[in-house]
């Protein structure tokens, strides 16, 4: 063997057990304790979530975190600008320009997409995924958005306002 090969040969390896100290061994003990069986067994390392179905979570998220409070600020503009409107108007009595009209139903047709149709659909398809975190999340996204728009207006008024918007008075 060439001598260069000699040098990378590993020394021989010390016994690495403990050794008892001196006056605290007890008598009839064996100097090394019996080692332990080493288990075998692979260990499952279970794969990553999807980034996929993460950004898809996020996108969600954010679309109803943003949208639903820009909603709400156009909502609240466009309502301004029909009582500017009709503030302006030369009869008191005559009837808001139905293009401010339009213009509000658009706006609480967007609102209410943004606020409870997101979560919820994100909340129902976070459950066929098997998702439990985001389900929950989605469903007390829906809860914060649902429960002051349902106090402030009754559903009766809100269901009369999106069939007067949408199908016509």
């Amino acid at each position: 063997m060439s001598p260069k090969k000699r040098k990378r040969r590993k020394a021989p390896q010390a016994d690495t057990a403990p050794t008892p100290r001196a006056g605290t061994e007890q008598a009839g003990t064996a100097q090394h304790a019996p080692r332990e069986r080493i288990s075998r067994t692979p260990v499952v390392v279970t794969d990553p979530p999807d980034r996929r179905i993460t950004a898809l979570w996020v996108a969600l998220a954010l679309l109803w975190a943003l949208g639903t409070p820009l909603a709400l600020a156009h909502l609240l503009f466009v309502a301004m600008d029909l009582q500017e409107a009709a503030l302006r108007a030369q009869d008191p009595a005559a009837p808001p320009p139905q293009t401010n009209v339009d213009a509000i139903g658009d706006a609480l047709v967007w609102f209410l997409v943004l606020a409870l149709a997101v979560p919820a659909v994100s909340a129902l398809t976070a459950l066929v995924l098997r998702r439990k975190i985001a389900a929950i999340g989605f469903t007390v996204a829906l809860a914060a958005a649902a429960l002051p728009l349902l106090w402030i207006m009754p559903p009766p008024e809100l269901w009369d306002a999106l069939r007067t918007h949408l199908l016509g008075p």
